[in-house]
């Protein structure tokens, strides 16, 4: 038989002390046999509102080591009287002080008023005579005085109501009360609230009952009466009594509020989207973000041979989801998976029936973007694009084994790959194209439908259908993608624009002397191009107007000056309308702004002073050199001005 231990625990407000088996902080003392309770009280000078019946019962249950059922209380102190006019509690109440452990876990005293449960309907407070506030005893026989001013004024608050008449005060839901103050002068003014007993979360999938302990002359409610308050909140569904009992159990033998889940709904299951399912292996796709957050920059794999109907991939359909329930019953209806539009080319074809994707011919496999697939023969250029091959033009994929040297042109239905550079040349792609030297020079530009990948990049320009991949350094050029766009976590950048409509991540970006980068996440390419012409067209037309206003002018100079006015009003207001988060053949009910949220630049490495900054239609100047950080913008940002805040958070490390 396992031994019992004994505590007499006194609150920190020394109004009550209490017998439990179990102590509740360092300083209760604990008793072996009934005489050392009779020692400790008189030793401690406990001598005011000693309860001698219970005193006895308490004894015995030590000297014969039976647990406790509940604390025993040995003596309580007389609380204090708070004075009121006007509208009375109907209630009774102790102020008690409690120990509170906050998110830090720090732990600090905090008053909490004790007080019975107030039903649903209850009168909680009425006219009555004025009282004067009067000081309490604790349990040594020490003056407690009023905390509170002489006069209390007490008005309605949350849950809570003038009844029928308009003079007495009607809780609107069960719960306790609560207090909420302003002091003027001696008088306290007061909103009276409830705070419900049971809570629901948003969403409706959890109740949360909270239960304070009862204050001397009352008693918890029981787990009937907190069935009865779940059915006046129509809280139906999901319900666990055992849960009630227990929390009940705690509150009284701790006498510290207890919180504990009560009714819990059935969460939704939502559909999947239809997606590809690749049959074959089609090795790496460089650019995917990999479970541990890391993105693979493996080498991608081109020119991956199938053969006549051979399949290819399976659509598989979206899914419906499974409708879950609240704790109201309210069916909770899931989000659908969306269906997608695979789209194929060339050599491949899409069975509607089977979702079956086969070649219908020998050839080389191309994955335009995640949903649309290319079959097309290939064609070896052995060597550089030059005047010995002249421009390439192809139905084909092609592979270059050389590099394409200046002014000439590479322009493909397939993927291309080059395994040199792209010197001042201009490559298409209606697939992919991957470089594995550099695209360089003034001149040099590649264009891809899908997506592009290549080694550096140096006063040039490339513009991706689908995501960029940089993976060793960028300098003095113009990177554009519809998808995201990465660069290896050791590539440098330098004085470049790094434009995607998806998110960015990058190593360092910038120098001491060199003229800052611009970084921008959440937007489209065109429509920033957009954003500086106008800039530049309306800094012109004002410097042109401000010239022609400073001279004399003849008829036909003030006739031109009117008409460019009203081409600047045009233009600036064409400025003020421009939302870059938005494509133009593309609704967004929001402006983008949900799609912005999503967007994130990642710098993996330092990003220099000087840094332009863009999520969506927000700007901000990066103002010191700082590293490892993430842009993302702040939700509330988003409003009917713009979105405003653009917030940078140390990045998490990666498991």
């Amino acid at each position: 038989m396992s031994q019992t231990f004994y505590h007499l625990h006194i609150p920190a407000d020394q109004l009550s002390a209490r017998l439990q088996d179990t102590a509740s902080t360092d300083g209760d003392q604990r008793l072996d046999t009934g005489e050392q309770l009779h020692r400790l009280l008189l030793r401690q000078g406990i001598v005011h509102g000693l309860d001698l019946t219970a005193i006895d019962f308490a004894q015995q249950r030590i000297n014969v080591g039976e647990a406790l059922v509940e604390p025993i209380t040995v003596a309580m102190g007389t609380p204090t009287v708070v004075g009121h006019s006007g509208l009375h509690p109907s209630f009774d109440s102790l102020p008690r002080l409690v120990d509170e452990t906050d998110t830090l876990g720090q732990t600090h005293q905090v008053e909490l008023l004790l007080a019975p449960l107030i039903r649903k309907g209850e009168v909680v407070a009425s006219p009555g005579p004025g009282i004067a506030a009067q000081s309490g005893m604790n349990i040594y026989g020490q003056e407690v005085s009023c905390p509170f001013p002489a006069e209390r004024i007490i008005e309605p608050g949350a849950n809570v109501i003038f009844g029928a008449d308009g003079k007495k005060l009607v809780a609107t839901t069960s719960g306790y009360p609560r207090y909420t103050s302003a002091n003027k002068h001696s008088l306290e003014y007061q909103c009276l609230n409830i705070a419900p007993l049971v809570d629901v979360t948003p969403g409706h999938m959890q109740a949360i009952l909270s239960l304070i302990p009862p204050p001397p002359g009352h008693t918890l409610p029981t787990r009937d009466a907190i069935l009865q308050v779940l059915d006046e909140e129509d809280i139906v569904f999901g319900r666990l009594p055992q849960a009630i009992d227990q929390c009940l159990e705690r509150c009284a033998r701790e006498q510290l509020p207890q919180h504990e889940v009560v009714a819990v709904g059935i969460r939704t299951l939502n559909g999947t989207d239809a997606h590809l399912r690749f049959v074959m292996e089609v090795g790496p796709m460089p650019g995917k973000i990999m479970a541990n957050g890391v993105i693979d920059f493996r080498e991608r794999n081109m020119f991956i041979g199938v053969n006549k109907n051979q399949l290819i991939a399976i659509k598989v359909p979206p899914t419906d989801g499974v409708a879950g329930r609240d704790v109201y019953g309210t069916i909770v209806t899931p989000l659908h998976g969306k269906d997608i539009e695979i789209r194929t080319m060339d050599d491949a074809v899409l069975d509607e029936a089977t979702g079956e994707i086969r070649a219908v011919r020998s050839g080389v496999l191309s994955m335009v973007t995640e949903n649309s697939v290319r079959v097309s023969s290939q064609h070896v250029v052995p060597q550089n694009v030059d005047f010995e091959t002249g421009n390439i033009i192809s139905r084909h994929a092609v592979a270059i084994r050389g590099s394409v040297k200046p002014r000439f042109k590479v322009n493909a239905l397939g993927d291309i790959q080059i395994v040199g550079d792209v010197d001042k040349a201009i490559v298409r792609s209606d697939a992919n194209v991957v470089v594995k030297g550099g695209v360089v020079g003034t001149s040099a530009s590649v264009k891809a439908r899908g997506d592009i990948d290549i080694g550096f990049a140096n006063q040039s320009n490339t513009q991706s259908g689908g995501k960029t991949i940089l993976r060793q350094h960028g300098s003095y050029c113009r990177l554009y993608a519809m998808g995201d766009l990465h660069c290896n976590p050791s590539a440098r950048i330098i004085s470049s624009q790094l434009v995607t409509y998806g998110s960015l991540t990058t190593g360092t970006v910038g120098s001491d002397i060199a003229t800052p980068s611009m970084l921008a996440a959440g937007i489209v390419f065109e429509r920033l191009d957009r954003y500086f012409d106008l800039q530049r067209i309306i800094t012109e037309q004002l410097q042109t107007i401000e010239k022609m206003q400073h001279r004399k002018r003849s008829l036909a100079e003030l006739e031109e000056m009117e008409e460019l006015i009203k081409a600047h009003q045009a233009n600036h207001k064409q400025f003020a309308r421009l939302n870059l988060a938005v494509p133009k053949d593309q609704e967004a009910v929001d402006n983008g702004v949900t799609h912005a949220l999503s967007c994130s630049i990642l710098v993996k490495g330092q990003v220099f002073a000087g840094t332009e900054i863009r999520i969506g239609n927000s700007r901000m100047v990066v103002n010191t050199t700082i590293g490892n950080v993430t842009f993302r913008l702040q939700e509330k940002a988003a409003n009917k001005e713009g979105l405003r805040y653009i917030l940078a958070l140390p990045n998490r490390r990666s498991k």
